[in-house]
């Protein structure tokens, strides 16, 4: 296992010393600084700590109980979903035991970097297309973040402020949020700043506020067509105390805290899932806003909704399908900038998408004349461009999100859903509209090499291997 590489000698009981990370402030405090890599050292070492197994085994046998492990294949990967959800939480629970607030790469696929190997951190529904960093913060204090933006926005770049780790006892949904926009204020060389506190803005802008049990701000970069670099970030505590040192142990506490708590809300949402028609998709939800209000308990409305209280829409589904079938679904942009599917093994957690189209949006599609977009998922390759590779599984999820509003609209299955159907591979040009892209293996290579290059920007620049080989799910 790669967990032995590179692990810190801290005895379990001995306070975390934070000396690695405030000598490397320099370096700054984005996802690829020494910083971030301290914490991700701190996590392999709690994923390695004795204090850490029980919770790891209680996390394997409870996702060995889902209600629907005898799927097809659903339990054939279940080992690495426990070590992807052990690994979030030991990360999540790592940026607790070090002094300064740092951005790590959440959520991510596993990857290489810094000279060690670092797993997937995969749970609960990651989008493929997103570039996912958390930062711990702490409801005393207040922070400025800055942000450096390059050409143009990216499909949606959002600050996400959340009262848990991983849903143990808090909400789904933000309690504060920030969408970075075109009309956001810049300074002036560009950069953005943004003042993160406790308290309302009272006519503050670029203002996020802390909650009272404000834990972590999650920052959602939708990179569209990924081809351009990521935004950069840094952050800095402007007021309120340090944290205090954590030794190992508790650290290891925390991590078994936000393990049982990412597994039950695994194991939740796949009955909510399961709920579902099979090869089919389900009404359209609201992402709410942290201004949303009173609207944010309703997850679902008939009623007009805009950029001012919602952040998108998902809608989810279940396939279950043989070799020889194809799931056609073809989904409307619904008053958004972005359209994407996302597929799931069971668990939830993404097949490789850094080389393989197990993703698509708006973006990296090819549109019907209408604007309207049809995807394919299958088990094995139908030639199509807009081909959902779901790595061979028989079994799994299906969410599409539509983000970034452009006006204020209607969010229903009549309006963003154009139809689903299942459909034989040898029936399969017959039942796709006329003007269908279709790929050859050569275009099919390329198409996936330009993806893989593309999720390299997310290394920030440092040398990195990601996905492929590294990503074999067991």
């Amino acid at each position: 296992m790669v967990l032995a590489l590179c692990l810190l000698a801290i005895p379990n009981n001995m306070p975390v010393s934070h000396a690695d990370t405030a000598a490397a402030a320099q370096d700054g405090s984005d996802a690829n600084s020494a910083r971030a890599e301290a914490v991700e050292r701190l996590a392999l070492q709690i994923m390695a700590a004795p204090g850490y197994k029980s919770a790891r085994a209680k996390a394997l046998e409870d996702y060995k109980a889902n209600p629907y492990a005898s799927k097809p294949d659903f339990l054939r990967h279940v080992q690495s979903a426990t070590d992807e959800t052990a690994l979030d939480a030991a990360l999540l629970a790592a940026m607790g035991g070090v002094s300064d607030p740092v951005f790590v790469w959440d959520a991510a696929t596993p990857h290489k970097w810094h000279g060690y190997t670092f797993p997937g951190t995969r749970w609960f529904g990651d989008n493929a297309d997103t570039f996912y960093r958390e930062v711990r913060v702490y409801d005393t204090s207040s922070y400025e973040i800055t942000i450096q933006i390059g050409k143009q926005l990216p499909s949606q770049l959002s600050f996400l402020v959340y009262d848990n780790m991983m849903l143990e006892g808090g909400h789904e949904n933000p309690v504060s949020s920030i969408e970075i926009r075109d009309e956001t204020p810049r300074n002036p060389d560009g950069s953005i700043t943004l003042i993160v506190a406790p308290g309302p803005a009272n006519g503050r802008v670029n203002f996020l506020e802390l909650k009272p049990g404000a834990m972590q701000i999650l920052v959602r970069e939708i990179r569209g067509t990924s081809s351009e670099p990521p935004a950069r970030l840094a952050i800095k505590r402007m007021s309120g105390p340090a944290p205090s040192s954590k030794s190992l142990d508790e650290l290891a506490k925390d991590a078994a805290v936000y393990l049982a708590g990412g597994v039950k809300a695994t194991n939740n949402v796949t009955q909510v899932f399961g709920a579902l028609e099979e090869n089919q998709l389900g009404p359209i939800r609201v992402r709410w806003s942290g201004s949303a209000g009173e609207a944010a308990k309703n997850p679902s409305t008939t009623e007009p909704v805009g950029p001012d209280k919602a952040l998108g829409f998902i809608s989810s589904g279940l396939f279950n399908l043989k070799e020889d079938e194809a799931l056609v679904m073809r989904l409307k942009m619904l008053g958004t900038q972005y359209l994407s599917i996302n597929t799931y093994r069971p668990f939830i957690i993404s097949p490789e998408h850094v080389y393989g189209t197990s993703s698509l949006n708006n973006l990296q599609t090819e549109a019907n004349p209408d604007g309207s977009i049809t995807f394919v998922l299958a088990r094995k390759d139908p030639g199509v461009h807009n081909w959902l590779d779901v790595s061979g599984i028989p079994f799994g999820y299906i969410a599409v999100r539509w983000q970034t509003l452009t006006q204020p609209v209607v969010p229903t299955a009549e309006n963003g859903i154009g139809g689903v159907k299942t459909v034989k591979l040898a029936d399969l040009r017959k039942e796709l509209p006329p003007t269908t892209k279709w790929v050859t293996p050569k275009e099919r290579t390329e198409q996936r090499e330009t993806r893989a290059e593309r999720y390299m920007l997310r290394c920030l620049g440092t040398p990195c291997e990601a996905g492929g080989a590294l990503d074999k799910p067991y």
